[in-house]
């Protein structure tokens, strides 16, 4: 759903006689900026007018906006955007609204007093971006503890290393699957090198999280404040991240026998690639044959269990 503003750009404008003329139409003095999505027609309006705008948009017979479907965080790196969709059972037809607010400025009007299900998606929003909705009757965490000190799908969170590592984690399949199919050793390192990276990042991370933990847990022992705990675990990460900094630039250790766990891990890679691929071949067997999906389910655990055996064997 979310797009990075060049993106945005090149969207083209809604056809005529699109919803887009109607709020136009309605709200001729506020500034709005539509686009077609391969959803919605996309409004983005600036932030002081969205009271309005949202008003005007359940109120007005010609809009109708009776149902909120979903509210969206997103993060653009330097801005953060509440996406609103928005759709009229009694004139059937849909909008999205979109509104930007700075970082150092998370600030965006609550429209929980129009659509009751905003509620709770402006909660989880403010809980997993950081945007604050002002008015809000109650913003405190659906699914984190309260006074977590970063929010989840920022892209700039302290375990977003973890996310990079998951996106890139097939090509380090492939990549190991190739190191085991050539057996070559001159290539060995080349092959490992992008798995140790991703590993590091994880370790890292998962520091980060430690650090986190430890802080929050000896902040709360204190008595401290939400504000004045939040403050305190940015500054446990700031000097952790100098150490690492420090670290990294210290001069590096001799180099080591090559390590044995990549190729555990690629192994590991390969059989539950050998896995997959059987668990699917066996599927799309039992079912060219008519079988239940209880017959279907043991015949995907006898296969497994061959497997087992063969690879013991081996």
């Amino acid at each position: 759903m979310a797009q990075e503003r060049a993106q945005e750009a090149v969207l083209p404008e809604p056809p005529p006689g699109s919803i887009a003329d109607t709020f136009r139409e309605v709200l001729p003095h506020i500034e709005i900026q539509a686009a077609q999505t391969a959803i919605d027609v996309a409004l983005t309006v600036r932030r002081e007018d969205l009271p309005r705008v949202m008003q005007t948009a359940k109120e007005d017979e010609r809009l109708g906006f009776d149902f909120l479907r979903s509210l969206s965080g997103v993060d653009h790196m330097t801005e953060l955007e509440a996406v609103y969709h928005l759709y009229s059972y009694r004139l059937g037809h849909s909008v999205a609204i979109k509104v930007r607010c700075p970082y150092n400025d998370a600030h965006v009007p609550t429209v929980s007093h129009l659509w009751q299900t905003a509620n709770w998606h402006e909660r989880e929003a403010h809980e997993l971006f950081g945007i604050v909705f002002d008015g809000h009757p109650d913003l405190r965490p659906l699914l984190t503890e309260e006074g977590l000190g970063y929010y989840i799908l920022r892209k700039s969170h302290p375990l977003a290393d973890i996310e990079e590592w998951q996106e890139d984690y097939l090509l380090a399949m492939e990549q190991a699957r190739a190191q085991m199919a050539t057996g070559a050793a001159p290539g060995e390192a080349a092959a490992a090198a992008p798995m140790d990276e991703r590993a590091a990042k994880v370790a890292l991370a998962q520091k980060k999280a430690a650090v986190i933990k430890q802080v929050r847990e000896e902040a709360r022992a204190k008595g401290l404040s939400a504000e004045d705990e939040r403050a305190t675990v940015q500054a446990a990460l700031k000097r952790f991240e100098e150490e690492q900094a420090t670290a990294a630039a210290a001069p590096a250790a001799p180099a080591a026998a090559p390590a044995k766990p990549v190729d555990e891990r690629a192994a590991k890679i390969a059989l539950a690639q050998k896995k997959a691929a059987l668990i699917k071949k066996t599927r799309e067997e039992a079912r060219a044959k008519g079988l239940s999906s209880e017959e279907e389910r043991l015949a995907v655990a006898e296969a497994l269990k061959a497997l087992a055996e063969q690879e013991k064997g081996g």
